[in-house]
């Protein structure tokens, strides 16, 4: 058996270019081996691995008969030392990019892609019933991936499906977005239907389909006509199909805020009785699915179930395998299992608490830090690595924040300027306690959970009067790190598997009349000026705690160490920051 190096071979160039496609990587060294009196072209790579299986497949398939390594391809596998700098870990960078950028309307991405973790509780299948539902959780923790996995199990029935991503509508009024929503939906619903309906059959669905398409276009037919023309076509496709209509909004929240019970109470309507069935996914504080004022919108549990995707940090733990989960199913595709060779226990477990439990931030911010270990050479992803991705990460959420939150941007700024200063600045912790009252700043705080900028770690706390109770939250890293950053600050991370109540008991609270603090801004910054007296709040003049904070918590800084406070530090804390709030 001989080799020869080959760059420019004729008949080698496109072998190289449909498998580098197919891995997402560039192949650094392509052999020709004779094997007796035979020419096989040879990928040379570091391990083997079911990408590779893949993407020898398809090039096989794809070459022309006259190519000379037709049915002659091979892999040849020659160990990495640091998993950084293989092959494996640039496949696997492409299949973090494709599998966090995978859109639910339209073809799937191209190439290998990696297989589903199970949902924990067979969310996918509860979806792909036939009923109606609301799918909720914060951004990334993986609601299109859910319409993605029920669309896949419905294409194996019989059932009609559509998938309408709500982005391309955010721009419209309400009339205009129903409008161009109702003519997607029939234009998507002749493709699906389509494939299910034929001969004779199809006939008088597809000129039904037609005059509806011609109606909606025309923009000639009042919008209350409407709901009942879609009505009569959707039976017409469940009758012959004698299955069922599955019609998917993702991400539901990017329609203006005071338009969505209008057009869902349209959608409802022309779906009804027809043996359709609506799935709306969005952010739980920006998806306003139903309104009590005029009774209109999806109704829970009435007209719709409510599917929760959130995972918090009040259970690290589940969190931590959940997570894990997702990571050894991408590492497994290129060949390696979850180790220290790839990401020490210390560096996944601040990525986990780093992303609180949500799975596109977590793969995202890996990818990353898995690029500085490849730049700084290092054998495995460390701490460090991941603490620079932290850094780099906070300016995407903001900006994913001013996409998603357009209408409230104003008041949330406020809040977390606020929540900035009285946390990071005065208290030197990022973790604080909002009471559980009705109240503007506990809104505020929910929607900044939703957009991943402040997380849960406990939801039922009482620190002082029994019956008083609040939940516990940390800031994100994105307050105070990378540009944002904040020198000295304690991080809250439980020492154990969950936090103790009596360290919690100890943060900072926030309760009605927080923001009313505010006394003025200077050079863009927020000014917390001491609370009004007509506040009644007993907890709120002195946010800091009590005297109680004497007997300390074991917190860990921003720098990595662990600090204890003592009775006498604590109480004089305590006391200057009561004044300077």
């Amino acid at each position: 058996m001989t080799e020869s190096i080959t760059r420019h071979h004729p008949d080698a160039l496109p072998a190289r270019e449909i498998f580098e496609r197919e891995v997402g990587a560039s192949i650094s060294d392509l052999h020709i081996t004779q094997v007796g009196t035979e020419n096989f072209l040879t990928f040379e790579v570091g391990r083997e691995a079911p990408i590779y299986d893949h993407a020898l497949t398809v090039t096989q398939a794809s070459l022309p008969p006259e190519n000379e390594f037709k049915g002659r391809l091979r892999l040849s596998v020659k160990p990495v030392r640091k998993f950084p700098e293989s092959l494996e870990a640039s496949c696997l960078l492409t299949l973090l990019t494709r599998s966090t950028r995978a859109v639910t309307e339209g073809r799937h991405a191209t190439g290998f892609m990696v297989p589903y973790v199970p949902f924990q509780n067979r969310e996918d299948h509860i979806l792909s019933q036939p009923a109606s539902h609301v799918v909720l959780g914060r951004r990334g923790v993986g609601k299109s991936t859910l319409i993605i996995r029920a669309v896949d199990l419905l294409s194996q029935t019989d059932a009609v499906f559509v998938v309408l991503d709500m982005q391309a509508y955010d721009e419209l009024g309400m009339d205009d977005a129903i409008r161009e929503i109702a003519l997607d939906l029939v234009i998507k619903l002749r493709e699906a239907a389509a494939g299910k309906i034929s001969g004779a059959a199809w006939t008088p669905v597809g000129s039904a389909l037609d005059g509806l398409e011609a109606m909606l276009s025309s923009r000639s037919a009042p919008i209350r006509t409407l709901g009942p023309s879609i009505k009569r076509v959707l039976s017409k496709i469940t009758t012959e199909t004698k299955s069922n209509v599955f019609v998917f909004l993702d991400d539901f929240h990017r329609i203006e805020n005071s338009a969505q019970p209008e057009i869902l109470n349209f959608l409802n309507g022309a779906l009804k009785g027809a043996a359709a069935w609506l799935k709306v996914a969005g952010v739980r504080s920006l998806t306003n699915y139903y309104s009590s004022a005029n009774r209109k919108g999806l109704q829970v549990p009435g007209d719709a179930q409510e599917i929760s995707l959130d995972l918090t940090l009040e259970n690290p733990e589940a969190a931590e395998r959940h997570l894990k989960a997702i990571l050894q199913s991408f590492l497994a595709a290129v060949g390696y299992s979850f180790n220290e060779r790839v990401l020490p226990d210390a560096a996944f477990k601040r990525l986990v608490w780093a992303n609180a439990g949500v799975p596109r931030d977590f793969l995202q911010m890996f990818a990353r830090a898995l690029e500085h270990s490849r730049r700084n050479r290092h054998s495995s992803v460390t701490v460090s690595d991941v603490n620079i991705a932290i850094g780099e990460f906070g300016q995407k959420k903001f900006q994913e924040m001013r996409d998603d939150a357009r209408e409230d941007i104003d008041r949330i700024d406020v809040m977390i300027q606020a929540l900035e200063q009285y946390c990071l600045d005065t208290n030197k912790v990022n973790a604080f306690l909002i009471k559980s009252e009705d109240s503007e700043e506990r809104w505020l705080v929910r929607k900044l959970s939703d957009l991943r900028l402040v997380h849960l770690i406990h939801q039922s706390i009482t620190p002082d009067n029994a019956g008083e109770k609040y939940e516990a939250f940390i800031v994100d890293y994105a307050l105070f790190t990378g540009f944002r950053r904040r020198p000295n600050v304690r991080e809250m991370i439980p020492s154990e598997s969950q936090f103790k109540a009596s360290e919690l008991r100890k943060l900072p609270k926030v309760s009605r009349g927080f923001l009313d603090g505010i006394a003025g801004e200077a050079k863009g910054k927020i000014v917390v000026a001491p609370p009004a007296k007509k506040l009644k709040e007993p907890n709120y003049r002195s946010r800091s705690g009590s005297s109680k904070q004497a007997r300390g918590a074991s917190t860990k800084s921003s720098s990595g160490g662990t600090k204890k406070l003592s009775a006498t530090k604590s109480k004089k804390r305590s006391t200057s920051k009561a004044k300077g709030l």
